[in-house]
């Protein structure tokens, strides 16, 4: 049996061929094997293969995809109760939560009550039309969050202003719920009567900018019915307007306004780019998971 293999290959000596071919008839069971060993091996059809290593692989991306997705939707998830915790409650001015004194060199310190957790004071240059009465105006506004009451103690809190080159100031406190703001020190302008810090309304053109743009891509990717990658590449695209649309209603929630212009812009793109790189994953796992069941079906 161990020479079978070499006699069908015909690899042995003259006289070791005459051996086996004497024993093969007269056993029975070496017959068969050699019989056997003469029958061809069916090819391997790499064709049938090559869908399976496919298969394999687009399995494995999804496993992939599937864990990046998660974690894009969880870091935007806490992001976005972050940001709702963490949204700014602005004081009304009142006498209990905020006290200027005067220091003997000129300058004031302001005092916050412990209400309040986080404070923003910030200065300008205001010229006057003759020159004489040129003046430094401060405005401070104060607020607390949900996350600074859970989380924070920063306990009685108090700024110093001083005076810059001997130019007289004026401090300002802005209340940011449509009232007047309020002088706290020095002598309050008095061009058509109080003033009014009013709230940022940029945000309803953003909106509707970006609704306006998923609508127009959403027309796009009807005419582009025989084209299968030019759709594939608008679906991705007007994924953002949508995201951006999802950042808007977490930050803002159902209004368009913001005293805090900056930070409500900053938020919203954040969150908008976690989650629109969320959806571009979500996106790639729908159509790795119809490949799949394409490659399944073969």
């Amino acid at each position: 049996r161990d020479l079978l293999a070499l006699y069908a290959e015909d690899m042995v000596s003259d006289d070791t061929a005459c051996f086996v071919g004497e024993h093969l008839e007269n056993c029975e069971q070496c017959r068969q094997e050699f019989e056997q060993i003469k029958e061809p091996k069916p090819i391997c059809d790499h064709s049938q293969a090559v869908p399976l290593k496919n298969l394999k692989k687009k399995i494995y991306a999804k496993k992939v995809w599937t864990a990046v997705f998660t974690a894009l939707l969880i870091t935007a998830v806490i992001v976005s109760a972050f940001t709702v915790l963490d949204a700014p409650k602005f004081f009304p001015y009142s006498e209990e939560i905020i006290k200027v004194k005067e220091n003997s060199n000129n300058s004031i310190t302001v005092t916050f009550s412990e209400q309040i957790t986080d404070y923003r004071c910030e200065g300008y240059f205001e010229p006057s039309d003759d020159g004489e009465t040129d003046r430094y105006c401060y405005n401070i506004e104060a607020w607390t969050s949900t996350w600074d009451r859970w989380f924070s103690n920063h306990g009685e809190q108090s700024t110093t202003i001083r005076p810059q080159e001997d130019v007289p100031f004026t401090v300002y406190y802005l209340s940011n719920n449509g009232m007047e703001d309020v002088c706290i020190y020095g002598e309050g302008s008095t061009d058509n009567g109080g003033m009014i810090t009013l709230p940022r309304l940029v945000f309803n053109y953003y909106f509707v900018f970006a609704i306006v743009a998923f609508a127009a891509l959403l027309a796009v990717w009807f005419f582009a019915k025989n084209k299968p990658n030019a759709r594939l590449w608008i679906e991705r695209i007007m994924l953002y307007p949508i995201s951006y649309a999802i950042g808007h209603f977490i930050v803002l929630g159902f209004t368009f306004i913001s005293y805090s212009p900056v930070r409500t812009f900053t938020l919203i793109v954040f969150i908008s780019i976690l989650l629109y790189c969320a959806f571009l994953v979500a996106h790639s796992l729908y159509r790795l998971r119809k490949e799949i069941k394409e490659i399944s079906n073969l």
